[in-house]
């Protein structure tokens, strides 16, 4: 049997980040041959990463990666086990590169069915290197023609935004988008538009503030005034364009567009948003 020195074991440990017991376990099994320990424990740790993936993931972090023309962005959240996993600079590295992956794949589907090999062999390793089960949840990608789209990340990676606004694509435009993806990261809207809220979102809210009218008392025939005036409250709470601006709650989102849109000389439209929460 070869002689495992100290220094082989360090070496192991530095290229393949195993514990020493593990590094010298593998290189006893393989007889002092640094390439066979090696395969050893990458073999040992896809092993490992298998027995960890019925483990529930519930800590993470949510990621964005854009294109240098700021005409396409990614959003991607992927899962451990623990919030200190989650803020390890390894985790942190998976993340953004399952976000430029996703970037890259725009157009595409984007679901861990289609992970590439390198991208699964760097969560396998994340999963041996942290001894946690490390999953890719979901992903998506936003591209203009015409436009920009920004992507905002809020509390550390709790929260990711995408925004998508067309008809320019200068600064005024960027920070427009940006300060669009601040919004939604922060007052939650369901839909961009009241025209995207299904009818049958808003006869159930209808019937509700028409019951609650009724048992405060109100007459059956101001129930209806009542409850359409509720509903533009809902509106407003639940519409993208027609929130206050959280940086001006004189002005709604609706009027910012129009003061941008009058700033750079041409009409902008806000086509669409997504908000990724973690684990939601």
């Amino acid at each position: 049997m070869a002689e495992i020195s100290a220094q082989l074991v360090m070496e192991l440990r530095q290229k393949t980040g195993a514990k020493m017991m593990d590094a010298k376990r593998a290189l006893v099994d393989a007889d002092g041959d640094f390439d066979k320990a090696v395969e050893i424990l990458r073999e040992k740790g896809q092993a490992e990463a298998a027995k960890r993936s019925h483990r529930t993931t519930v800590e993470g972090t949510v990621a964005a990666a854009q294109s240098d023309d700021h005409r396409a962005a990614a959003l991607v959240e992927v899962n451990c086990e623990t919030d200190f996993v989650a803020k390890t600079d390894q985790f942190k590295e998976i993340a953004g590169s399952a976000a430029a992956w996703a970037l890259a794949r725009c157009g595409a589907a984007i679901d861990a069915e289609n992970l590439p090999d390198d991208l699964q062999a760097v969560i396998k390793e994340g999963i041996s290197k942290t001894g946690e089960n490390i999953q890719f949840k979901r992903g998506i990608c936003f591209a203009s023609d015409n436009g920009v789209v920004e992507s905002y990340i809020h509390l550390g990676g709790k929260i990711g935004v995408l925004v998508q606004v067309d008809g320019a694509n200068n600064d005024d435009v960027r920070t427009l988008a940006k300060d669009l993806a601040m919004q939604v990261a922060a007052a939650s809207p369901e839909f961009l538009t009241r025209d995207d809220v299904p009818q049958s979102t808003i006869d159930k809210e209808m019937e509700i503030y028409r019951s609650l009218a009724r048992n405060e008392g109100k007459p059956e025939q101001m129930l209806d005034r009542i409850a359409t005036g509720r509903l533009e409250k809902f509106f407003k709470d639940n519409c993208l364009v027609e929130q206050p601006f959280i940086k001006d709650t004189d002005k709604s989102v609706k009027d910012l567009i129009a003061e941008t849109s009058k700033a750079v000389g041409t009409e902008l439209t806000a086509v669409r948003f997504v908000r990724f929460q973690l684990g939601q």
